[in-house]
């Protein structure tokens, strides 16, 4: 069986990676049949002696677009498939059943989208779509003849591609809300009415090394060009106790890194009277005494604000990259008005200054959005002043697009030949820096190798100070090494050394598998004939253990209660 995880990261900073891959089905059994339904009426209700249809094992091309929040959703999906027999794909003219995980964040990434979508069409296979696109816009007549799963449904999306392989076609935008769905998720990690997916559900990670755990979902704030809020909704967070058994949980498998992800971390707990740096230190405790290392995501300003001292001393624990995703978008007050962005250029300034004062080798990413509507020379020249002031080591820049629905659209908006000059001029400030890593020559850093760089030969660790990039030979190490390196020449984008020791190799490598693939690469799996651990180790490599138990204990449950109110919620 070849289970695999496609991606794409042109939405995302150069620094994000995602992660890998596990495996199909328990032990070496033949694939577990998935429950599905007989066609529906017209008016989508199933004959009164309509039973449970088994399909065989298929196989289901997967695609996913987006921010690491997404990327997580997707091997989510995946891992749920494959433990639901299918053979997950990225073989595009190969499939029973196209899923396709989109991103609403820029129109690019849309567009891709929209592009695929037509493709998976016209070869007249059942389609499930996902992600914040549709869920952002569920009255758009372009989901007519195509399955929706909702971005806080992935829990369900076995069941949606068994309905798609039969035939029908089922939507669910918002179960969550529903009392009588909720109640067919036991998968759900539930607050009061609300309800999320589990983060204990079973897995494909991309670079099985990495583990993407999203902490909370929506957002607080109102931004006027955002449409990833149309799509998340509101904040909602997992509880502590949860991310805590999840962390717990894949460094018992072996896992070096932890990311956390979500639209903005930095807000994680405001629903559930807790905060961010409660969460950290509880899950960098389970951290002492490994070397598995832990990655912070997008925080914005306003609520980071609040937790200042607690975020640098966590940054400054040993399993912690300091390094920090903090995003401005502009250097103007008044267009941070406009945004509804909801903090100063003060204030982030007052961030900005903190974690460089107490943290001095900080990693500090941010944002520009270049010509938002109102933006004239003067405000302009405020947000080139403001990253010549700060030189940040990363800086994504992006011309501003007018997201359909949003407030933003409505204004007038800057020309684009202006938009492309701004964008150019931003760009030629931030590579006229020097020197960004110079610090780092002649050191000796300890780090994991998790990846093949994009050059397709070096093997690429980061360093604890910055999240430098670091490129060692392969003749010297392995994938899935802890290495000491010496720093022997620095560049603006990365460092290159040479390995003077092995420290360590990732128990996930040891008990036998593949190595990770590189990013944007899709991974192979061993056949069932491996002699590395055989499938009962590959399976423990790969499956989480409290992902296998939970789907085994809910899959007939939850298909029998779902299948009673298949429809489009709202």
């Amino acid at each position: 069986f070849c289970t695999l995880l496609a991606m794409d990261i042109e939405d995302t900073p150069a620094i994000f990676d995602a992660a890998q891959q596990r495996g199909p089905h328990k032990g070496g059994a033949a694939p577990a049949a998935v429950p599905t339904r007989r066609r529906r009426t017209a008016t989508g209700d199933a004959a009164a002696d309509d039973a449970p249809v088994l399909a065989p094992s298929s196989r289901v091309f997967m695609h996913t677009f987006g921010c690491g929040h997404n990327v997580s959703d997707g091997e989510y999906m995946a891992g749920q498939l494959a433990a639901d027999g299918h053979v997950v794909s990225d073989e595009f003219g190969d499939a029973d059943c196209y899923v396709i995980n989109s991103c609403t964040v820029k129109n690019p990434s849309e567009d891709h989208f929209v592009s695929m979508l037509k493709r998976a069409r016209a070869t007249g296979k059942p389609v499930v779509v996902a992600g914040c696109v549709p869920q952002g816009d569920p009255k758009n007549k372009q989901w007519a003849d195509v399955s929706v799963v909702g971005v806080r449904e992935i829990d369900r999306i076995g069941y949606v591609v068994g309905e798609a392989l039969q035939g029908n076609t089922v939507r669910l935008f918002g179960a969550a809300d529903d009392a009588e769905a909720a109640a067919a998720r036991p998968s759900a990690s539930r607050k009061g009415d609300r309800s999320m997916p589990a983060l204990a559900l079973p897995k494909v990670r991309r670079n099985r090394l990495i583990e993407i755990v999203p902490i909370n979902a929506g957002c607080l704030n109102f931004c006027t060009y955002c449409k990833t809020k149309h799509a998340r909704g509101d904040l909602q967070s997992w509880p502590v106790a949860d991310i805590v058994a999840r962390v717990r949980a894949v460094v018992a498998e072996g896992i070096v890194e932890i990311r956390m992800t979500s639209e903005d971390t930095g807000a994680y707990g405001i629903d559930i009277g807790t905060d961010i740096v409660t969460l950290l230190r509880a899950v960098v405790k389970e951290l002492e005494g490994t070397r598995v290392m832990l990655r912070l995501g997008m925080s914005n300003p306003p609520y980071l604000l609040r937790h200042l001292d607690g975020m640098c001393e966590v940054l400054k624990h040993p399993n912690v990259f300091e390094y920090l995703h903090l995003p401005v978008q502009t250097g103007s007050n008044a267009i941070l008005d406009v945004m509804k962005r909801e903090y100063t250029v003060e204030e982030f300034a007052r961030c900005v200054d903190t974690f460089t004062r107490n943290v001095p080798r900080i990693g500090l990413s941010t944002d520009i959005i270049c010509a938002f509507p109102g933006e004239g020379d003067r405000e302009w020249q405020e947000t080139m002043d403001l990253c010549a002031k700060y030189r940040f080591p990363y800086l994504n820049i992006s011309r501003f697009y007018a997201r359909r629905d949003t407030p933003a659209a409505a204004m007038k908006q800057v020309p684009t030949h202006i938009s492309k000059q701004r964008s150019v001029a931003l760009t030629a400030l931030y590579n006229s820096y020097e020197g960004f890593n110079d610090f780092l020559v002649g050191t000796e850093q300890g780090m994991w190798l998790t990846e093949v760089a994009h050059d397709k030969h070096h093997l690429v660790g980061h360093t604890k100070e910055g999240f430098v990039q670091v490129l060692v030979d392969p003749a010297e190490a392995s994938i899935g090494d802890h290495v000491t390196v010496r720093v022997t020449s620095a560049g603006k984008y990365s460092v290159k050394g040479t390995v003077v020791r092995i420290n360590d190799t990732a128990r996930i490598l040891r008990s036998g598998g593949d190595a990770p693939a590189a990013r944007a690469q899709v991974s192979s799996t061993p056949q069932t004939s491996s002699p590395q651990g055989g499938v009962a180790g590959w399976i423990r490599d790969r499956v989480s253990p409290f992902g296998v138990a939970l789907v085994s204990a809910s899959l007939v449950l939850g298909y029998f209660m779902a299948s009673r109110h298949v429809r489009h919620v709202k």
